[in-house]
């Protein structure tokens, strides 16, 4: 796990703590003169954490027709459970297979809109923990008898520890960056008055595109892994002024 920490100081903030020991400054080459209402630096501190993924989720579905209902239906139950067999085979746990949806519809032909058929679809949503074996299993199933393979990504199964670490660091990037502007604008730095957690960015795992099953006689489908950014962001403002501390 790798620690990248980015910082951001806006010439406003460095105004605003300039003003607090009477400084004047420019901006553009114009003199500006900076004041304060209250005697408080506020800094914002954000971190990003890279992790390696160490689960993978991935939709397999059946897909059956027929002209008869019975039959559609018949075929995709023996097909589905062929596929479970297979999963469970290669290590998946029963908790880690999962029902998504089932369906039977009638299929017509247009424009005369006469009935030619049904067709059955069962998808179940798929865990996979040890993600040496990912190609594998899509593989496994694939041959016995799964039609359709979407939504595979991968993800951190303990994505809240991760996130706390991440939250750790952005503080710790914010005192840094407290520190750094206070000592240049000549003041002391006081106690924490306020501490704000950001608004976390929307978290989407590693995802691949869907894909159609490939022939019994094709090699192991290639699944390569790549590393997972977690962020924070906090802001947080500090009590400001000249003395002892």
């Amino acid at each position: 796990m790798s620690l990248k920490i980015t910082s951001r100081i806006s010439a406003l903030t460095i105004a605003s703590i300039l003003a607090a020991n009477g400084s004047v400054f420019a901006i553009g080459g114009r003199p500006v003169i900076a004041t304060t209402a209250d005697n408080t630096l506020t800094v914002h501190g954000h971190a990003e954490l890279q992790a390696k993924p160490d689960v993978a989720y991935a939709t397999l579905a059946v897909t059956t027709q027929s002209t008869v209902q019975n039959t559609a239906v018949t075929s995709n139950t023996q097909r589905v459970k062929a596929v479970i067999a297979a999963l469970k085979k290669d290590g998946v746990a029963d908790k880690d297979i999962q029902t998504q949806y089932y369906t039977v519809q009638p299929q017509y032909s247009y424009p005369s809109n006469t009935r030619t058929g049904f067709q059955v679809q069962n998808s179940v949503r798929v865990t996979v923990r040890d993600l040496n074996k990912a190609g594998q299993v899509i593989d496994d199933a694939t041959t016995a008898g799964a039609t359709d393979v979407s939504s595979l990504s991968f993800d951190l199964s303990d994505r809240n520890r991760i996130q706390g670490q991440a939250l750790v660091a952005a503080v710790a990037n914010a005192r840094s960056k407290a520190d750094l502007l206070a000592g240049a604008a000549g003041v002391d730095l006081f106690q924490v008055v306020s501490l704000t957690e950001g608004t976390p960015p929307d978290v989407i795992p590693i995802m691949y595109n869907s894909f159609r099953a490939k022939g019994a006689e094709a090699d192991t489908t290639p699944i390569q892994q790549q590393q997972i950014t977690v962020a924070a962001d906090v802001t947080v403002s500090y009590a400001i002024g000249s003395g002892q501390k």
